[in-house]
């Protein structure tokens, strides 16, 4: 995350932390526009709450001091209010720590869900329309229960925590001051306590967390959130003194309906490079380039077509459409080749992993060198390191190299792993810590269980595995020259 992507995200978190239009679902929504990594989403959320937090304690200073003065002291007032407050805070409680993996898994960037939620908070914000005049009902136990409910609502990106609670307080008949601050201060418990839980971890997945929280983005994007914090803080108070929480239902409703359409329009997307030259170019010098010294043994006679040899194999040749990191069309036909005694050990592993419900898709397999020369050709020089140099040739080049997925079987869905297929990005190296449990724990599984099937996992492609045992030598046949070659064996 660069320094300004971490100022406004902090910004954004500040503002909507207390205004009632859903700092987690705005930062969602910023992420996506700003194409910030996924995995920094939780570790940044938990830092800027931090500093909202703060703020709190800086707005609602003498407040808390009279707070924790009358609860030692025994003040009945006040004992009360801090149990009220703990008791607000069992079922966010209980949801972050029985459902950790799935709350984890809510920021991945999922704008349809974001969009949706926003919806919700527009409703809630709706019906505080209808409870302008200012009760003078307190808070009590139940009700602390109750808006405690609303609040573990909020662990979905999208539902304002201080609109959902502070409108709940309100149709619960709750005078407005007091409603207000008892969703601020109700924050705190929660907050710190994933603060203290990281602290007694060790700041588990302290490769994610601790290594950001240190950086200078997110010491920006802390400072940020704290200023912008105050800010909205204060001004939140005013807000719902004046009954204009509506005006925040008509916002939510807006972004929400335009989350949702671009959630619906969000497809897969494709990887994209700005090739260094044109395809023509590339093409014309790999084919008038002269390969390393070229198979002598007949190794094509030992490639086999995957899609004839096991059917459930399903093909998405991405080089046979122009759906890839090129844009361009490299193969005349959607074909996978691959050495017979790989393909023996592929079928293997594709057994085990029916059995834990997963499909194998295949993105590519035997790969003629001019198309790895063209890839090297057209490739920036920081990005080469994902593409075979063609001085050495490529184990795509030999048959001995295949590129897959996962797909569900029961659904039909192709899984959506961490990053995409040829993904230039550090989201696509198979030590990656971010993205979704789920996500890590079925890339691990496929690197397992092909590893155990003589494969081993290219270091910076979760994708490319290479056939440990492989003795053929590099090949620069088209699919036809081979279909014609082996026409005749």
């Amino acid at each position: 995350m660069e320094w300004h992507e971490a100022l406004i995200l902090g910004i954004i978190q500040g503002l909507t932390e207390f205004l009632p239009i859903s700092s987690s679902g705005h930062l969602e929504l910023a992420s996506f526009i700003l194409n910030t990594n996924q995995k920094d989403n939780l570790s940044f959320t938990i830092l800027v709450h931090i500093a909202t937090a703060i703020s709190i304690i800086y707005v609602f200073k003498y407040d808390i001091l009279k707070i924790i003065k009358g609860f030692f002291i025994g003040e009945k007032k006040y004992l009360s209010l801090v149990i009220k407050i703990l008791i607000s805070s069992i079922p966010i409680g209980i949801v972050g720590l029985l459902y950790e993996n799935e709350v984890e898994s809510l920021f991945n960037g999922n704008i349809f869900l974001v969009g949706s939620m926003l919806i919700i908070t527009s409703l809630l914000l709706f019906f505080t329309y209808f409870s302008k005049e200012n009760n003078k009902n307190n808070i009590s136990y139940l009700h602390a229960i109750i808006i405690g409910l609303a609040q573990a609502l909020a662990i979905f990106p999208g539902i304002s925590r201080s609109g959902a609670t502070i409108s709940v307080a309100l149709l619960l008949k709750i005078n407005k001051e007091e409603a207000t601050k008892f969703s601020f201060l109700m924050v705190l418990v929660p907050i710190f306590g994933i603060l203290i839980l990281k602290i007694i971890n060790g700041l588990s997945n302290s490769d994610i967390i601790y290594q950001n929280i240190i950086s200078f983005p997110y010491l920006i994007g802390f400072i940020s959130a704290l200023f912008s914090g105050i800010l909205a803080c204060k001004l939140m108070l005013k807000i719902v003194k004046e009954s204009k929480l509506i005006y925040f239902s008509f916002y939510c409703l807006l972004v929400g309906s335009i989350g949702i359409f671009f959630g619906c329009n969000d497809k897969e997307k494709t990887f994209y490079i700005n090739p260094t030259k044109t395809i023509s170019e590339i093409r014309e010098i790999a084919i008038n380039s002269t390969p390393p010294k070229l198979d002598s043994t007949n190794s094509f006679k030992n490639l086999v077509d995957l899609e004839k040899l096991n059917n459930d194999f399903r093909l998405d040749i991405r080089y046979a459409s122009n759906n890839n990191f090129m844009r361009s069309i490299f193969y005349q036909e959607p074909r996978a080749f691959l050495n017979k005694d790989a393909a023996s050990y592929l079928i293997k592993a594709n057994k085990e992993l029916k059995n834990k419900g997963y499909g194998i898709v295949i993105y590519d397999a035997y790969r003629p060198w001019f198309i790895t020369k063209m890839f090297w050709e057209g490739t920036p020089d920081d990005l080469k390191h994902f593409v075979a140099d063609p001085s050495n040739g490529s184990v795509h080049n030999k048959g001995c190299a295949i590129d897959i997925g996962l797909y569900e079987i029961k659904s039909g869905e192709v899984f959506e792993m961490i990053s995409g297929y040829d993904e230039f990005t550090e989201k696509a190296y198979p030590s990656y810590t971010g993205g979704t449990k789920k996500q890590r724990d079925v890339r691990d599984m496929l690197i397992s269980i092909m590893k155990k099937n003589k494969f081993s996992v290219y270091e910076f492609e979760w994708w490319h595995f290479n056939f440990n045992e492989c003795e053929s030598g590099i090949l620069n046949y088209s699919f036809s020259e081979l279909d014609s070659l082996r026409s005749n064996i």
